[in-house]
């Protein structure tokens, strides 16, 4: 619970003025509200007395309070605002910024549903406990000083009472809180898990109607949702037993000491004024107490969401940068792996094993291999998705580990196998490869991929939705799109996963066309899986079970005749 709150006040307590100001006002206020029952008190003894004169003066004093009382509660509700939001705000967006920071790997494992729950749980959780603790938990430790000051004062035996009845629903409502954040997080576990069938359904729902699974999909979410459902009547009892034991303690508590006033009137031990005083403060004050129950409660039913929101943070970044790095103005683009050896899991098998490759700076360079190869995974290494367990991957001469992950990606134009598109506009998408970009340099880079034409002939052109990960477009209008994103960032380096092989012949040679153009002088690395498209790289790398067993160009590899290039290449062609 110390590390959620020290992470909360890092946000919370950010402006330091506002913060002060805030904790005195939310000291202050209570104790004015507190104050009332004295006034009553004084009115009540008083009366007898018949001195018009100071009634007057204690009533004009009372409402004087009760105006100054008033002003401090919208203050500390004002200035709470102030720092609320901007604390709200500010951690969402450090939460946002760590999210993507974090490495590929754990991008690789997460669940999209689960991590909006985790946002939209977190943010609401972020003011249930904000509200709690500053306008119930506080307010009413407050108020609780402030009896036992009059209390103290007035009768010791009502004074113990009063403490006993605070110590034994603390200790009441520690043991239900317990309980209750157990439940509740089991609730926020199942919710998890239909968010993310929900939202698993939400991408993919093409492969849904495809293989007409609308029904099967409908009973794997209420089969999750029959257990939530247990969970969540689990997680109501601790709040029913909460209420049920607190009634009977407070209660209780109202009945022995307003008996005890009572008996002390009756023998002239408290005067009027002192039973009134006793009474406002029970009915001022228990109902409050309440308050510090239900504060409680909620602080209980928002800390397993707030936990898991700030538990994001948490999540180690493995992939550093350095503390001091380089920062040359551009790369030239020369690649080399030295004896790079890598695993996903140290554990199982290498998916690169001793790889040794150069590229020099405007060379083409393909990888070949069947599915497994390790070709994904050079390139993951390059992009600094992952480090080498050993070796170097260096550029023009320096490990990349030297550079930052930004500036080092900068230097990249990916186009990847299957291209993902924001769900907005097609202009919007392709200035995702340079914000700054005019229209006519967005244009300009369309056209070398060959997709201008096709936009031009869109109603709205530019401004076209593409949906969400681009649904409205086919798969070769996703990838021109995508190359016109990557020219549109002018990298030095290339790197192009070619998955032409499910697209019709006049979609290929439109990206063929397109990709050799923007490759022009570049480096460029390609992941290749039709051989016939690569025939024009300057060389060729084959890999197999992790490590390269051939290099040459297409003729050098092909008039090898026992080599595994020209076995993949007689496969493709018997295709045909």
């Amino acid at each position: 619970m110390f590390k959620i709150l020290k992470t909360f006040y890092k946000f919370f307590f950010k402006k330091r003025g506002w913060a002060v100001i805030f904790v005195i006002l939310i000291i202050v206020s209570p104790i004015l509200e507190s104050l009332s029952p004295y006034f009553f008190k004084l009115f009540i003894d008083e009366i007898p007395s018949y001195n018009y004169s100071k009634l007057i003066n204690i009533l004009v004093l009372y409402l004087v309070l009760r105006m100054i009382s008033m002003l401090f509660d919208t203050g500390k509700m004002y200035v709470g605002d102030i720092l609320g939001v901007d604390a709200s705000a500010e951690t969402m967006s450090t939460i946002f910024s760590h999210i993507h920071k974090l490495d590929f790997a754990y991008h690789t494992t997460k669940s999209s549903g689960s991590l909006i729950s985790a946002f939209k749980r977190g943010d609401g959780a972020y003011w249930n406990i904000y509200f709690s603790i500053h306008y119930r938990v506080v307010s009413v430790l407050v108020r609780f000083m402030v009896l036992l000051y009059f209390f103290k004062n007035l009768d010791i035996t009502i004074f113990l009472i009063i403490i006993a009845t605070f110590l034994l629903t603390s200790i009441v409502t520690a043991f239900f809180v317990k309980l209750n954040i157990y439940a509740r997080r089991k609730v926020n576990d199942y919710e998890d898990e239909i968010s993310g069938v929900i939202v698993d359904n939400m991408i993919n729902f093409e492969t849904v109607k495809l293989f007409a699974k609308e029904n099967w999909e409908q009973q794997r979410l209420i089969g999750i949702q029959s257990i939530w459902k247990k969970a969540v009547w689990k997680y109501v009892y601790t709040f029913r037993g909460f209420d049920i034991v607190m009634g009977l303690i407070i209660n209780s508590s109202i009945f022995l000491i307003l008996l005890l006033s009572l008996q002390m009137t009756i023998k002239n031990e408290f005067s009027i004024g002192d039973f009134v005083l006793v009474a406002s403060f029970l009915q001022s004050f228990f109902p409050h107490l309440f308050d510090l129950v239900w504060g409680f409660r909620d602080i209980a039913k928002s800390y397993a969401d707030i936990q898991k929101y700030f538990g994001l943070l948490d999540n180690e970044i493995k992939i550093k940068d350095p503390i001091k790095p380089l920062h040359p103005k551009k790369l030239k683009g020369e690649i080399e792996f030295q004896n790079v050896t890598f695993a996903y899991d140290k554990n199982k098998n290498k998916a690169l094993k001793n790889i040794n490759l150069k590229v020099r700076q405007g060379q083409s360079v393909a990888l070949v291999g069947r599915s497994g190869a390790g070709k994904t995974s050079l390139v993951k290494l390059l992009l600094r998705f992952y480090d080498p367990d050993k070796g170097t991957v260096v550029i023009d001469g320096t490990d990349i580990k030297k550079f930052t992950k930004s500036q080092l990606r900068e230097n990249f134009g990916v186009v990847p196998q299957e291209p993902v598109l924001f769900n907005n506009s097609i202009l919007y998408n392709i200035k995702y490869g340079n914000s700054n970009a005019s229209k006519q340099e967005v244009e300009a880079a369309a056209k070398i991929a060959n997709i201008h034409d096709f936009i031009n002939h869109l109603p709205e052109k530019y401004d076209t939705q593409v949906g969400e990960r681009g649904i409205k477009l086919s798969g070769g209008q996703k990838q021109r799109l995508a190359i016109a994103r990557m020219i549109l960032s002018d990298p030095e380096i290339i790197i192009f996963d070619e998955a032409t092989s499910q697209l019709d012949s006049e979609s290929e040679k439109l990206i063929q066309e397109a990709f050799w153009k923007a490759a022009y002088g570049k480096t460029v690395m390609i992941i290749a899986h039709r051989l016939s498209t690569i025939q024009r790289a300057d060389k060729i790398a084959v890999l197999d079970r992790g490590k390269i067993v051939e290099e040459g160009s297409h003729k050098d590899l092909l008039f090898r005749g026992d080599s595994l290039y020209s076995h993949f290449w007689e496969l493709q062609v018997k295709r045909k």
